[in-house]
């Protein structure tokens, strides 16, 4: 996998990755805009953000007509926020590249924001917001992180913000927003998969004209963890969840490959240790999975899982026994078996151009690297077992265990 590089004169970055034997080819734009980097006030704007891409442009002026392109092409489509980035990806064929091309920059650069979407786009997000408060398999992460990290003076740490940051969205703000921190200097657009050097041309020709005289640099963020222990929400439930955390490292910590391979042992497969003790030798649990997750700053290390609610404190004990015997109890074999695992998963996930994409472009928005995939693999392979059982020695302290719990009213 080779990775060729371009500078705009506009400050824009490019990537494009050719890779044979694919028909798909994957366009996708990478900023660095994140609900890391929100005030209070503009809790949830990064995502509303992304959301009102699809709504509307100067030329294609309705939502229905941004779907109907996108479906007449057969192609696939979406767009994505986080805490230190926000994405937006057309999956196609090589044909139709500077099609893809232009309808990116045009939802970037065009988005039109009128009152009357930005008022139902409040509803679908206020939605979205209480779908996943209703379901804590799928929010309980956010909250945990939001547990951990909500004291900090800038961020918002719960991607989508609540419901009463988002009930007063209106287009000044969207637009103030947009305005101060679309930067074509902190900007990646990638091209992956059946692709060839020209679609250069096609990228400077919808890109490079973009400027923004109002951007400002991004907050300075300094991360304060919470100091308090536990948290327990209270609700109507049949099933109780908990989630347990401990602060850990930040991406930017070389020892983050010893990390990610830790945590592929605890809980992150069917395999790990908490999956076998919590699900499979108890039967407590239909669900076992890591939310461990780093940031530039800080990071933790976390499991979640939902449980009788009557046997919560059981597999919270299981958590915890782990975490303090594995220092003297991992193993060369579960180090060789995290290994396999993670290269085999991830040679896998090389034949989607949409991954591929997402890897480099992400490199090198937020670490500015040119990575490849393999070169990433192999730091992974080089990887020791006394580095783990030092890791792990450092960041598995009792008294840093951090819980979330939902239980009965």
């Amino acid at each position: 996998m080779k990775t060729n590089f371009f500078k705009l004169s506009n400050g824009i970055r490019v990537i494009i990755v050719p890779l044979k034997g694919l028909k798909s080819v994957t366009v996708e734009a990478f900023l660095k805009i994140g609900a890391k980097y929100e005030s209070k006030e503009e809790a949830g704007m990064s995502h509303f953000l992304e959301h009102m891409a699809f709504k509307g442009t100067k030329k294609r002026p309705t939502a229905s007509l941004i779907n109907q392109e996108m479906d007449i092409k057969g192609a696939n489509y979406n767009a994505g926020t986080g805490h230190e980035a926000t994405s937006y990806h057309i999956t196609t064929v090589k044909e139709n590249i500077p099609w893809a091309i232009e309808m990116i920059a045009d939802m970037l650069f065009n988005s039109i924001y009128t009152a009357e979407e930005v008022l139902k786009e409040r509803g679908v997000i206020m939605e979205e917001i209480k779908m996943y408060q209703d379901n804590p398999m799928m929010g309980l992460s956010e909250e945990m992180i939001k547990f951990l990290y909500g004291k900090s003076d800038i961020g918002c740490w719960n991607i989508s913000g609540e419901v009463s940051d988002i009930k007063d969205i209106n287009r000044k703000k969207v637009l103030g927003f947009r305005n101060k921190f679309i930067n074509p200097e902190n900007m990646v657009v990638v091209i992956a998969g059946n692709v060839d050097l020209k679609a250069i041309d096609e990228v400077e020709k919808y890109f490079n004209g973009f400027s923004n005289s109002s951007v400002q640099r991004l907050p300075e963020v300094k991360v304060v963890l919470n100091e308090e222990f536990k948290k327990e929400i209270k609700k109507e439930t049949e099933q109780g969840h908990f989630a347990m955390a401990v602060p850990a490292i930040a991406w930017t910590d070389k020892r983050k490959y010893a990390f990610k391979l830790l945590d592929i042992i605890i809980s992150d497969n069917s395999s790990s240790r908490l999956y076998q003790k919590i699900r499979e030798d108890k039967g407590l649990a239909y669900y076992v999975f890591s939310i461990s997750e780093s940031f530039e700053e800080t990071g933790f290390w976390g499991v979640q899982s939902g449980v009788k609610l009557e046997r919560m404190d059981e597999a919270m004990a299981i958590v915890e026994e782990e975490l303090k015997g594995i220092v003297d109890n991992l193993t060369e074999e579960e180090l060789r078996r995290a290994k396999n695992y993670l290269i085999g998963k991830t040679e896998l996930l090389m034949d989607r151009t949409d991954y591929v994409a997402g890897f480099v472009g992400q490199k090198l928005l937020l670490e500015n690297e040119l990575k490849t995939i393999d070169s990433e693999l192999n730091r992974y392979k080089k990887t020791s077992l006394i580095e783990l059982k030092t890791l792990a020695r450092e960041i598995f302290v009792d008294q840093k265990i951090k819980r979330l719990i939902i239980s009965n009213k």
